[in-house]
């Protein structure tokens, strides 16, 4: 199997747990790899993408003899959009980039006989859905994000059909998480003696994902085959938790109740939790249900290498 984006979060547990299932991979990167390092290079072959630009189409013949010798490709490579860009800015670029980008790694898969695996996410689904949210609601996508995410989901089922299965992922965490998202924001304030900050009133329900259990499903599918298997399966642990029951989960984990700075958010509280059972069914996903434990397994790794807040 393949991983486009294998140095990236998710993608560097992906390559861990295929590793770690016995299979062979081809590790694509598009930056620095740093999450890889330390890895047993038995059974891994590690590919660079010249000047990180996997989306172009004059990429397309260097990828496709790297991934010569593979049945299987997981799509998790993305470009984020410059931050300084008004909101037609940032949809023109997940269109031109990110969801063309995908599509045109569709193509390839199509032409070499892969089967591929796209790293889509909840956000199509938009951001307050009523009860459980199965594979079967209608996406309402708000942001260019999420557009751009559908919008690749749609290009690459043009291209791919069965041999297609898109990933719609909740909020993922875990170790190697260095991001500006809710839990490793929490816990680099946290544990640096610093306020956290949350935006809003911390109402905002999320289903909150371990890496792992993301990555191990990714796998499971890469070695399933089958004109039974769904094209679109939501991955999440199918519990909502609020951005203040996070906080308190990480205060605990920290042991310290330094409270948090509330900053104004316009939007209303959002709330998305996914329904599983494809998954489940399909792909063996079994999300672990020990939180606190998860958050504390994270904590480690981030404070073990003191990264600090930024500067407010």
């Amino acid at each position: 199997m393949a991983v486009l984006g294998a140095d990236g979060f998710i993608g560097s547990h992906v390559v861990r747990s295929a590793l770690a299932a016995g299979a062979r991979v081809t590790a694509v990167c598009v930056n620095e790899p740093w999450r890889l390092r330390g890895l047993d290079r038995t059974g891994l072959e590690v590919v660079r993408v010249p000047g990180g630009r996997w989306w172009r189409q004059d990429y397309m013949v260097e990828l496709g003899h790297a991934l010569a010798r593979v049945d299987s490709l997981v799509l998790l490579a993305y470009e984020p959009p410059p931050a300084e860009g008004n909101w037609k800015a940032r949809h023109d670029h997940e269109h031109s980039i990110n969801a063309t980008g995908a599509a045109r790694v569709g193509m390839l898969a199509s032409v070499m006989g892969l089967h591929l695996l796209f790293a889509s996410s909840a956000d199509v689904y938009g951001p307050t859905q009523v009860g459980i949210v199965s594979e079967e609601a209608v996406p309402a996508p708000v942001t260019p994000y999420a557009a751009g995410k559908l919008e690749a989901e749609q290009l690459l089922a043009e291209h791919l059909g069965e041999a297609l299965v898109c990933f719609r992922i909740s909020t993922v965490y875990g170790p190697l998480e260095n991001g500006p998202r809710a839990i490793p924001s929490f816990i680099r304030a946290l544990g640096s003696g610093h306020r956290p900050i949350v935006h809003g009133d911390g109402r905002d329900v999320r289903d909150y994902v371990h890496v792992g259990d993301v990555a191990a499903t990714m796998v499971n599918a890469c070695c399933s085959r089958g004109d039974a298997l769904p094209v679109t399966v939501n991955v999440g642990s199918g519990v909502g938790r609020s951005t203040l029951e996070v906080l308190h989960a990480v205060q605990d984990v920290l042991d310290t109740d330094r409270q948090p700075l509330y900053e104004p958010n316009s939007r209303p509280p959002s709330k998305l939790i996914l329904d599983t059972r494809r998954a489940r069914k399909f792909f063996g996903l079994e999300p672990r249900t020990d939180f606190q434990a998860s958050i504390r397994e994270e904590a480690s790794w981030i404070l073990a290498r003191r990264v600090k807040p930024p500067v407010r």
